[in-house]
C-alpha cells in the first residue's frame, strides 16, 4: 500500500506537469505568441499576419518570416496551427 501511494502520487505530479505545459504552449511563449492570438479566428496565417507591431514585441517571429518556407511543410504559402508551433518549438 505504502509503495502504490508514491506511484501514484508520482503519477499525479507529472500529469499535472505535463498539463501545465500543454497550457504554457497553448498561450504561446516569450517568444512567441500563441497562434490563436496572430491567426485571429482563422485556421490558417500567411506572412501579412505578422504585423511590425508584433514583430517588435516578438523579435523571433522576424527569424520565422525569414525562414517561412522551412516552416510551411506542405508549401502552401501559410502556415497552419501545427506547422507553427513545430517551429516555434524547435530553438534556433
Amino acid at each position: 500500500m505504502f509503495i502504490s501511494a508514491r506511484y501514484t502520487l508520482l503519477a499525479l505530479a507529472l500529469a499535472g506537469a505535463a498539463s501545465f505545459s500543454m497550457a504554457a504552449m497553448a498561450d504561446g511563449s516569450k517568444d512567441y505568441p500563441s497562434f490563436a492570438s496572430i491567426s485571429k479566428g482563422q485556421k490558417m496565417i500567411d506572412r501579412d499576419a505578422i504585423t511590425p507591431a508584433l514583430e517588435k514585441k516578438y523579435p523571433r517571429l522576424e527569424g520565422l518570416k525569414m525562414h517561412w518556407d522551412d516552416a510551411d511543410l506542405d508549401h502552401d504559402g501559410k502556415l497552419n496551427q501545427k506547422e507553427y508551433d513545430d517551429y516555434a518549438s524547435m530553438s534556433h
